[in-house]
Protein backbone atom coordinates (compact mmCIF):
# COMPACT_ATOMS: atom_id res chain seq x y z
CA UNK A 1 0.00 0.00 0.00
CA UNK A 2 1.58 3.20 -1.25
CA UNK A 3 1.79 5.84 1.35
CA UNK A 4 -0.42 9.35 0.62
CA UNK A 5 0.36 12.92 1.55
CA UNK A 6 -1.82 13.73 4.03
CA UNK A 7 -2.40 17.06 3.24
CA UNK A 8 -3.74 16.59 -0.41
CA UNK A 9 -6.17 14.01 1.22
CA UNK A 10 -7.55 16.72 3.71
CA UNK A 11 -8.15 19.43 1.37
CA UNK A 12 -10.09 16.54 -1.11
CA UNK A 13 -11.83 16.53 2.52
CA UNK A 14 -12.99 19.64 3.23
CA UNK A 15 -13.56 20.15 -0.45
CA UNK A 16 -16.16 17.46 -0.57
CA UNK A 17 -17.92 19.50 2.67
CA UNK A 18 -17.81 22.49 0.92
CA UNK A 19 -19.76 20.76 -1.96
CA UNK A 20 -21.95 19.76 0.69
CA UNK A 21 -22.86 23.38 1.41
CA UNK A 22 -23.15 24.33 5.34
CA UNK A 23 -24.48 22.96 8.00
CA UNK A 24 -27.70 23.38 9.37
CA UNK A 25 -27.73 25.44 12.13
CA UNK A 26 -28.65 24.24 15.19
CA UNK A 27 -32.24 25.45 17.11
CA UNK A 28 -31.52 27.94 19.56
CA UNK A 29 -32.53 27.52 23.34
CA UNK A 30 -33.64 30.17 25.39
CA UNK A 31 -33.11 29.80 29.32
CA UNK A 32 -36.12 30.80 31.87
CA UNK A 33 -35.68 32.81 35.17
CA UNK A 34 -38.09 31.58 37.49
CA UNK A 35 -39.88 33.60 40.28
CA UNK A 36 -41.62 30.76 43.05
CA UNK A 37 -42.90 31.82 46.17
CA UNK A 38 -44.70 29.66 48.71
CA UNK A 39 -47.40 30.66 51.57
CA UNK A 40 -48.48 28.42 54.28
CA UNK A 41 -52.57 29.11 54.80
CA UNK A 42 -53.95 30.24 58.32
CA UNK A 43 -49.78 31.57 59.12
CA UNK A 44 -47.39 34.06 58.59
CA UNK A 45 -44.90 31.33 57.08
CA UNK A 46 -43.92 32.48 53.68
CA UNK A 47 -40.92 32.54 51.26
CA UNK A 48 -39.65 32.90 48.14
CA UNK A 49 -36.50 31.80 45.55
CA UNK A 50 -35.48 33.51 42.31
CA UNK A 51 -32.92 31.88 39.92
CA UNK A 52 -32.25 30.61 36.53
CA UNK A 53 -32.64 27.10 36.71
CA UNK A 54 -35.21 26.25 33.72
CA UNK A 55 -34.98 25.63 29.87
CA UNK A 56 -37.41 26.25 27.35
CA UNK A 57 -38.39 23.61 25.05
CA UNK A 58 -37.76 23.99 21.40
CA UNK A 59 -41.28 23.87 20.55
CA UNK A 60 -42.41 26.40 23.20
CA UNK A 61 -43.65 30.36 22.58
CA UNK A 62 -41.26 32.79 24.60
CA UNK A 63 -43.58 34.58 26.76
CA UNK A 64 -44.06 35.34 30.57
CA UNK A 65 -46.07 33.38 32.41
CA UNK A 66 -47.44 33.87 36.06
CA UNK A 67 -49.95 31.69 38.28
CA UNK A 68 -50.16 29.14 40.98
CA UNK A 69 -48.31 25.57 40.73
CA UNK A 70 -50.73 22.77 40.43
CA UNK A 71 -49.21 19.04 40.76
CA UNK A 72 -50.30 16.06 38.64
CA UNK A 73 -51.91 13.62 40.78
CA UNK A 74 -50.06 10.08 40.88
CA UNK A 75 -50.99 7.64 38.59
CA UNK A 76 -51.31 3.75 39.09
CA UNK A 77 -47.73 3.49 39.71
CA UNK A 78 -47.31 6.37 41.92
CA UNK A 79 -45.71 8.97 39.43
CA UNK A 80 -46.73 12.48 39.07
CA UNK A 81 -46.29 12.11 35.37
CA UNK A 82 -49.21 12.63 33.60
CA UNK A 83 -49.28 9.79 31.29
CA UNK A 84 -52.18 7.56 32.63
CA UNK A 85 -55.02 8.58 31.18
CA UNK A 86 -57.35 10.63 31.97
CA UNK A 87 -54.61 12.67 33.58
CA UNK A 88 -56.10 14.38 36.84
CA UNK A 89 -54.95 18.12 38.57
CA UNK A 90 -57.10 18.16 40.97
CA UNK A 91 -56.93 22.00 43.02
CA UNK A 92 -56.81 23.98 39.86
CA UNK A 93 -58.57 26.95 39.99
CA UNK A 94 -59.97 26.37 36.60
CA UNK A 95 -60.37 28.52 33.38
CA UNK A 96 -61.08 31.46 34.55
CA UNK A 97 -57.15 32.30 35.96
CA UNK A 98 -54.09 30.97 34.85
CA UNK A 99 -51.92 28.20 36.32
CA UNK A 100 -49.11 25.99 35.88
CA UNK A 101 -49.24 22.32 35.41
CA UNK A 102 -45.87 20.55 37.67
CA UNK A 103 -45.20 16.90 35.77
CA UNK A 104 -42.53 14.37 36.36
CA UNK A 105 -40.46 13.52 33.12
CA UNK A 106 -40.69 10.20 32.50
CA UNK A 107 -43.13 7.20 32.70
CA UNK A 108 -43.79 5.98 29.06
CA UNK A 109 -45.12 8.91 27.59
CA UNK A 110 -43.45 11.77 24.95
CA UNK A 111 -43.29 15.53 26.15
CA UNK A 112 -46.06 16.11 23.92
CA UNK A 113 -48.27 14.17 25.68
CA UNK A 114 -47.53 15.38 29.28
CA UNK A 115 -47.93 19.31 27.65
CA UNK A 116 -51.47 18.26 25.91
CA UNK A 117 -52.55 16.30 29.19
CA UNK A 118 -52.17 19.44 31.08
CA UNK A 119 -53.25 22.13 28.33
CA UNK A 120 -56.68 20.27 28.31
CA UNK A 121 -57.26 20.63 32.00
CA UNK A 122 -56.67 24.85 31.25
CA UNK A 123 -53.22 25.09 32.69
CA UNK A 124 -51.49 27.78 30.90
CA UNK A 125 -48.07 26.68 31.13
CA UNK A 126 -46.26 23.09 31.75
CA UNK A 127 -43.36 22.75 34.19
CA UNK A 128 -41.54 19.69 33.62
CA UNK A 129 -38.95 18.56 36.40
CA UNK A 130 -36.56 16.49 35.12
CA UNK A 131 -35.94 12.51 36.19
CA UNK A 132 -33.61 11.34 38.97
CA UNK A 133 -29.86 11.06 38.45
CA UNK A 134 -26.47 12.92 38.22
CA UNK A 135 -26.11 15.87 40.42
CA UNK A 136 -29.89 16.45 40.16
CA UNK A 137 -29.47 19.67 38.63
CA UNK A 138 -29.31 19.65 35.37
CA UNK A 139 -31.88 19.96 32.48
CA UNK A 140 -31.74 19.53 29.11
CA UNK A 141 -33.52 20.39 25.54
CA UNK A 142 -37.20 19.01 25.16
CA UNK A 143 -38.71 18.64 21.93
CA UNK A 144 -42.58 19.01 21.75
CA UNK A 145 -44.14 19.34 18.66
CA UNK A 146 -47.87 20.19 18.03
CA UNK A 147 -48.69 21.63 21.72
CA UNK A 148 -49.93 24.93 20.24
CA UNK A 149 -49.74 27.50 22.53
CA UNK A 150 -48.89 26.38 25.67
CA UNK A 151 -45.85 27.00 27.53
CA UNK A 152 -43.30 24.17 28.54
CA UNK A 153 -40.15 24.44 30.29
CA UNK A 154 -38.21 21.87 31.81
CA UNK A 155 -36.49 22.51 35.53
CA UNK A 156 -33.84 20.24 37.00
CA UNK A 157 -34.69 17.19 39.32
CA UNK A 158 -33.91 18.99 42.90
CA UNK A 159 -36.06 22.07 42.39
CA UNK A 160 -38.94 20.00 40.94
CA UNK A 161 -38.89 17.62 44.02
CA UNK A 162 -38.57 20.31 46.54
CA UNK A 163 -41.63 22.80 44.93
CA UNK A 164 -43.95 19.32 44.99
CA UNK A 165 -42.67 18.47 48.47
CA UNK A 166 -43.93 22.22 49.76
CA UNK A 167 -47.70 21.49 47.51
CA UNK A 168 -47.94 18.25 49.49
CA UNK A 169 -47.39 20.21 52.77
CA UNK A 170 -50.10 22.60 52.17
CA UNK A 171 -47.82 25.30 50.61
CA UNK A 172 -49.59 27.48 48.08
CA UNK A 173 -46.99 28.11 45.86
CA UNK A 174 -46.89 30.51 42.97
CA UNK A 175 -44.35 31.02 40.32
CA UNK A 176 -43.93 33.72 37.66
CA UNK A 177 -41.53 32.33 34.69
CA UNK A 178 -39.65 34.77 32.71
CA UNK A 179 -37.76 34.94 29.21
CA UNK A 180 -33.89 34.66 29.98
CA UNK A 181 -31.22 34.68 27.67
CA UNK A 182 -30.71 32.91 24.72
CA UNK A 183 -28.68 29.90 25.43
CA UNK A 184 -27.44 27.91 21.75
CA UNK A 185 -24.94 24.39 22.53
CA UNK A 186 -21.80 24.71 23.55
CA UNK A 187 -21.06 22.13 21.03
CA UNK A 188 -23.04 21.95 17.66
CA UNK A 189 -22.84 21.93 14.31
CA UNK A 190 -20.34 24.21 13.22
CA UNK A 191 -18.24 23.60 16.58
CA UNK A 192 -18.06 20.12 15.98
CA UNK A 193 -17.08 21.19 12.14
CA UNK A 194 -14.51 23.65 12.92
CA UNK A 195 -12.97 21.39 15.80
CA UNK A 196 -12.68 18.73 13.48
CA UNK A 197 -10.89 20.91 10.78
CA UNK A 198 -8.56 22.45 13.46
CA UNK A 199 -7.37 18.68 14.54
CA UNK A 200 -6.83 17.55 10.93
CA UNK A 201 -4.62 20.66 10.13
CA UNK A 202 -2.60 20.14 12.88
CA UNK A 203 -2.25 16.24 12.73
CA UNK A 204 -1.61 16.47 9.09
CA UNK A 205 1.08 20.10 9.93
CA UNK A 206 1.98 17.77 12.40
CA UNK A 207 2.48 14.26 9.96
CA UNK A 208 4.21 16.45 7.30
CA UNK A 209 6.92 18.33 9.19
CA UNK A 210 7.42 14.82 10.52
CA UNK A 211 8.25 13.13 7.47
CA UNK A 212 9.93 16.44 6.14
CA UNK A 213 12.25 16.54 8.89
CA UNK A 214 12.90 12.67 8.55
CA UNK A 215 13.56 12.97 4.50
CA UNK A 216 16.10 15.65 5.35
CA UNK A 217 17.85 13.11 7.71
CA UNK A 218 18.14 10.33 5.27
CA UNK A 219 19.04 12.54 2.86
CA UNK A 220 22.00 13.86 4.88
CA UNK A 221 22.92 10.64 6.04
CA UNK A 222 22.87 9.52 2.59
CA UNK A 223 25.19 12.12 1.22
CA UNK A 224 27.57 11.91 3.97
CA UNK A 225 27.47 8.24 3.14
CA UNK A 226 28.65 8.64 -0.04
CA UNK A 227 31.09 11.23 0.56
CA UNK A 228 32.92 8.91 3.15
CA UNK A 229 33.18 6.22 0.56
CA UNK A 230 34.35 9.06 -1.95
CA UNK A 231 36.76 9.79 0.58
CA UNK A 232 37.76 6.32 1.01
CA UNK A 233 38.31 5.52 -2.26
CA UNK A 234 40.68 8.65 -3.36
CA UNK A 235 42.50 7.77 0.10
CA UNK A 236 43.03 4.00 -1.10
CA UNK A 237 44.24 5.32 -4.37
CA UNK A 238 46.29 7.48 -2.67
CA UNK A 239 47.94 5.06 -0.62
CA UNK A 240 49.26 2.90 -2.84
CA UNK A 241 51.24 5.86 -4.49
CA UNK A 242 53.07 6.46 -1.37
CA UNK A 243 56.33 4.57 -1.01
CA UNK A 244 57.11 1.18 1.35
CA UNK A 245 60.48 0.06 2.83
CA UNK A 246 61.24 -3.15 4.98
CA UNK A 247 63.80 -2.08 7.72
CA UNK A 248 66.94 -4.16 7.58
CA UNK A 249 69.69 -4.60 10.26
CA UNK A 250 71.93 -1.48 11.20
CA UNK A 251 69.27 0.76 9.93
CA UNK A 252 69.16 4.22 11.59
CA UNK A 253 65.02 3.59 12.76
CA UNK A 254 66.01 0.03 14.34
CA UNK A 255 68.54 1.56 16.38
CA UNK A 256 68.64 2.31 20.33
CA UNK A 257 68.02 6.15 19.99
CA UNK A 258 65.54 5.27 17.27
CA UNK A 259 61.51 6.57 17.70
CA UNK A 260 58.32 4.51 17.92
CA UNK A 261 55.98 4.37 15.89
CA UNK A 262 53.69 6.87 16.49
CA UNK A 263 50.69 5.16 15.57
CA UNK A 264 51.38 2.00 17.98
CA UNK A 265 54.08 3.58 19.98
CA UNK A 266 55.95 0.25 19.49
CA UNK A 267 59.64 0.22 18.41
CA UNK A 268 60.65 -0.60 14.70
CA UNK A 269 62.70 -3.71 14.56
CA UNK A 270 64.21 -5.65 10.99
CA UNK A 271 61.87 -6.60 8.82
CA UNK A 272 59.11 -4.09 9.53
CA UNK A 273 57.23 -2.79 6.42
CA UNK A 274 56.82 0.90 6.97
CA UNK A 275 55.25 3.46 4.90
CA UNK A 276 56.80 6.46 4.30
CA UNK A 277 54.40 10.08 3.66
CA UNK A 278 54.55 12.69 1.83
CA UNK A 279 55.99 14.83 4.87
CA UNK A 280 58.49 12.17 5.02
CA UNK A 281 57.32 10.28 8.28
CA UNK A 282 56.78 7.17 8.29
CA UNK A 283 54.83 4.28 10.07
CA UNK A 284 54.42 0.80 10.38
CA UNK A 285 52.03 -0.32 7.53
CA UNK A 286 49.58 -2.04 9.66
CA UNK A 287 49.01 1.15 11.60
CA UNK A 288 49.19 3.78 9.14
CA UNK A 289 47.04 2.49 6.71
CA UNK A 290 43.67 1.88 8.46
CA UNK A 291 44.41 5.83 9.60
CA UNK A 292 44.80 7.17 6.22
CA UNK A 293 41.90 5.49 5.39
CA UNK A 294 39.90 6.89 7.61
CA UNK A 295 41.65 10.86 8.12
CA UNK A 296 43.91 11.15 5.32
CA UNK A 297 46.33 13.17 7.27
CA UNK A 298 49.45 12.64 8.83
CA UNK A 299 49.32 11.80 12.61
CA UNK A 300 51.93 14.04 13.33
CA UNK A 301 52.11 16.73 11.34
CA UNK A 302 48.47 17.11 9.72
CA UNK A 303 49.53 16.88 6.34
CA UNK A 304 46.90 15.87 3.66
CA UNK A 305 48.05 13.19 1.54
CA UNK A 306 45.51 13.81 -0.93
CA UNK A 307 46.47 17.60 -1.45
CA UNK A 308 50.20 16.61 -1.46
CA UNK A 309 50.03 13.82 -3.94
CA UNK A 310 47.66 16.60 -6.20
CA UNK A 311 44.20 14.53 -6.08
CA UNK A 312 40.72 15.95 -6.64
CA UNK A 313 38.53 15.16 -3.83
CA UNK A 314 34.63 15.29 -4.99
CA UNK A 315 32.37 17.63 -2.24
CA UNK A 316 28.95 16.83 -1.86
CA UNK A 317 26.62 19.17 0.10
CA UNK A 318 23.00 18.69 0.41
CA UNK A 319 22.89 17.30 -3.13
CA UNK A 320 25.55 19.28 -4.80
CA UNK A 321 29.01 17.66 -5.89
CA UNK A 322 31.86 20.18 -7.25
CA UNK A 323 35.52 19.27 -7.23
CA UNK A 324 38.06 21.04 -4.94
CA UNK A 325 41.33 21.74 -7.01
CA UNK A 326 44.33 20.35 -5.25
CA UNK A 327 47.67 21.96 -5.72
CA UNK A 328 50.42 20.39 -8.61
CA UNK A 329 53.62 20.54 -6.68
CA UNK A 330 55.51 17.40 -6.58
CA UNK A 331 54.60 15.11 -3.87
CA UNK A 332 57.87 15.57 -1.87
CA UNK A 333 57.66 19.43 -2.28
CA UNK A 334 57.69 20.72 1.24
CA UNK A 335 57.82 24.08 2.69
CA UNK A 336 60.75 25.60 4.56
CA UNK A 337 58.99 25.17 7.80
CA UNK A 338 58.41 21.85 7.67
CA UNK A 339 62.16 21.48 6.12
CA UNK A 340 63.11 23.20 9.68
CA UNK A 341 61.12 20.74 11.14
CA UNK A 342 62.10 17.93 9.51
CA UNK A 343 65.68 18.75 10.35
CA UNK A 344 64.75 19.13 13.98
CA UNK A 345 62.48 15.99 14.70
CA UNK A 346 63.27 13.05 16.19
CA UNK A 347 60.27 11.20 15.42
CA UNK A 348 60.57 9.73 11.95
CA UNK A 349 63.09 8.60 9.83
CA UNK A 350 63.90 11.53 7.75
CA UNK A 351 67.17 11.37 7.56
CA UNK A 352 67.12 7.66 6.85
CA UNK A 353 64.94 8.39 3.39
CA UNK A 354 66.41 11.89 2.34
CA UNK A 355 69.89 12.83 3.81
CA UNK A 356 70.71 15.75 4.99
CA UNK A 357 71.55 18.60 3.21
CA UNK A 358 72.98 22.16 3.64
CA UNK A 359 70.44 24.68 3.01
CA UNK A 360 72.16 27.21 0.07
CA UNK A 361 74.14 30.04 1.15
CA UNK A 362 72.17 33.44 0.48
CA UNK A 363 73.51 35.24 -2.19
CA UNK A 364 74.22 38.94 -1.41
CA UNK A 365 71.71 41.04 -3.43
CA UNK A 366 73.34 43.11 -6.28
CA UNK A 367 74.09 46.59 -6.06
CA UNK A 368 74.13 49.47 -8.16
CA UNK A 369 77.44 49.56 -9.27
CA UNK A 370 77.48 45.89 -10.21
CA UNK A 371 74.80 46.87 -12.53
CA UNK A 372 77.00 49.62 -14.03
CA UNK A 373 79.95 46.96 -14.36
CA UNK A 374 77.97 44.14 -15.95
CA UNK A 375 76.57 46.90 -18.57
CA UNK A 376 80.40 47.91 -19.25
CA UNK A 377 81.49 44.64 -19.37
CA UNK A 378 78.44 43.77 -21.95
CA UNK A 379 78.84 46.82 -23.89
CA UNK A 380 82.89 45.65 -24.54
CA UNK A 381 83.40 42.70 -26.82
CA UNK A 382 85.98 40.00 -24.76
CA UNK A 383 89.01 39.87 -25.47
CA UNK A 384 91.05 37.91 -28.04
CA UNK A 385 93.39 35.68 -26.22
CA UNK A 386 91.00 34.82 -23.47
CA UNK A 387 89.86 30.97 -24.08
CA UNK A 388 86.02 30.14 -22.87
CA UNK A 389 86.18 27.62 -20.17
CA UNK A 390 84.82 24.45 -21.08
CA UNK A 391 84.12 21.42 -18.63
CA UNK A 392 86.60 19.62 -20.04
CA UNK A 393 88.99 17.62 -16.96
CA UNK A 394 91.95 17.94 -19.14
CA UNK A 395 91.56 21.34 -20.07
CA UNK A 396 93.25 22.56 -16.93
CA UNK A 397 96.29 19.72 -17.20
CA UNK A 398 96.89 21.18 -20.74
CA UNK A 399 97.04 24.01 -20.39
CA UNK A 400 99.36 24.10 -17.47
CA UNK A 401 101.81 21.87 -19.67
CA UNK A 402 101.46 24.80 -22.33
CA UNK A 403 102.91 27.26 -19.69
CA UNK A 404 105.47 24.71 -18.18
CA UNK A 405 107.10 24.70 -22.35
CA UNK A 406 107.02 27.79 -23.29
CA UNK A 407 109.13 28.78 -19.59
Amino acid sequence: MRWAPPLPRLLWALGGLALLGPAPAAEAMWSAWLNVSWTLPGSNESDWDASGGGLFGQDSPLRRVAGPVVAAQPGPDGRRDACAAPANFSGAPGASAAWLALVQRGGGCTFSDKIQAAARHGAAAAVIYNAAGGTGTEVQPMSHPGTGDTVAIMISYSKGKEILRRIEKGYHVTMVIEVGKKAGSWMNNYSIFFVSVSFFIVTAATVGYFIFYSARRLRLARAQNRRQRRLKADAKKAIGQLQLRTLKQGDKETGPDADNCAVCIDAYRPNDVVRILTCNHLFHKTCIDPWLLEHRTCPMCKCDILKALGIEVDIEDQGESFQVPVSSEAPNTTSANEEDNHSETASSGYASVQGTEEPPGEEPAPSENDHLRLVSNASQPPPVDVLPHLDNPGFEADEVQVHEAKS
